[in-house]
């Protein structure tokens, strides 16, 4: 039987003969041009477990170079490629309600562009009953201020991701981790499904992590520093809370894991290979 030719096929294969190499050119720089991926921020909005540490008013509190406390979000960046910037806009000390009160997310709400992503993580001082300014019920206010944050980074076309609080290290009489944040990490859940935005269950997957430690060698994820290696602090310290390079890095690691299976748009900026601890600063 013969072969059947293809008009149309054989009128594009003529036509391509007789561009101009120019032309070809160009069309692909257009074609490259539309899978180039768009710059997009980061924003961090929470509490001292993630905030952003200033290196040397550390070295002058505590008398000596390279204290070890960071927070969390300071890592966050070696995960991401270029295209996406961490603005690291977390405060040590501050709850969901104090943070906004404070004038605070309304900073944030000024840089916000459409496309950028807001990463939200509040818990830890919510909690404390006894200081009115920043304590919020559970399953009350709380939770309310979550969705709130995540509803008007929307309106602003940013992307909202609640994560849920990272885990203390206190661990039990049968070398198991206590939970001590109760009812604000079920709140953290409910707020993101009622928002209908991506959740990171940070804490879950930093007590499980914790767990698999053990008591000692979760140590290194805290401060835990020894008498005499800053001069401020004689006695040492023991920081069961707060974390340090490791701490910080590997818990970034986690986020990082936890956005690879989230459906957050975010995890297109991820790198292919994790880094290294030893380049976090």
């Amino acid at each position: 039987m013969k072969n059947r030719e293809n008009p149309g096929l054989l009128a594009r294969i003529t036509l391509l003969k007789f561009l101009p190499i120019k032309a070809l050119f160009y069309g692909l720089i257009l074609f490259l041009g539309s899978c180039v991926q768009k710059e997009v921020k980061v924003f961090c909005i929470g509490d001292s477990t993630m905030s952003h540490y200033d290196l040397k008013k550390m070295e002058e509190s505590y008398g000596g170079p390279d204290f070890p406390r960071r927070g969390w979000a300071m890592a966050l960046s070696a995960y991401l490629n270029d295209n996406a910037e961490v603005r690291n806009m977390a405060v040590s000390g501050r709850s969901s309600k104090n943070f906004r009160a404070q004038g605070y997310w309304d900073k944030v709400l000024e840089e916000i562009q459409e496309g950028d992503f807001v990463i939200i993580q509040f818990g830890h001082n919510d909690e404390k009953e006894e200081d009115t300014t920043r304590y919020t019920e559970a399953f009350g206010a709380f939770k309310d201020n979550l969705i709130r944050y995540a509803k008007e980074a929307e309106e602003h076309g940013a992307f909202p991701v609640i994560a849920t609080s990272i885990a203390r290290r206190k661990f039990n009489a049968e070398d198991q981790l206590v939970d001590t944040h109760g009812d604000y990490v079920l709140a953290s859940r409910e707020a993101a499904k009622e928002a209908g935005v991506p959740m990171i269950d940070l804490n879950q997957m930093t007590t499980d992590y914790l767990n698999q430690l053990g008591p000692e060698e979760s140590k290194e994820w805290f401060l835990h520093i020894d008498p005499g290696v800053f001069e401020k602090l004689p006695e040492g310290m023991e920081d069961n809370t707060h974390l340090s390079k490791q701490g910080a890095c590997a818990v970034s690691g986690l986020f990082a894991d936890g956005l690879e299976q989230s459906k957050s748009a975010l995890k297109n900026y991820l790198l292919d290979q994790k880094p290294d601890c030893n380049i976090i600063p």
